[in-house]
């Protein structure tokens, strides 16, 4: 049996080291996440700002992206060193795969408003 962490979020990793390289890349940012919003086609994880979080979500995007083409990442900073969103969006069936693989980070997601 496969964990959440031997695929992307929607591609499997027969790879040993790749699924590796994503459980240290999803456990190092997430573990940092404050708070989890539905937002339409996704969800959007809330950080703090910092130089190394950002770092880590720029990584993750990069290594995610190129193993999970389907979703859409956008990065958002709010205003005035404000928190830092990253937005993950994808297809119905993708973003039951997010929802999956991150709500477990984070016990509470706010609704779509």
């Amino acid at each position: 049996m496969h964990s959440i962490f031997n695929r992307s979020l929607v591609t499997c990793f027969p790879d040993a080291a790749l699924a590796l390289r994503r459980e240290i890349l999803v456990t190092g940012l997430f573990k940092y996440m404050a708070e989890i919003q539905e937002i339409e086609g996704g969800y959007a994880f809330k950080f703090r700002r910092s130089e190394l979080l950002i770092r880590r979500i720029a990584e993750y995007i990069l290594f995610e992206g190129q193993h999970s083409q389907q979703l859409t990442f956008v990065l958002v900073a709010e205003s005035n060193d404000g928190a830092v969103w990253l937005q993950i969006r994808g297809s119905d069936s993708e973003k039951e795969h997010i929802r999956t693989a991150y709500t477990t980070h984070q016990m509470r997601v706010s609704p779509l408003s």
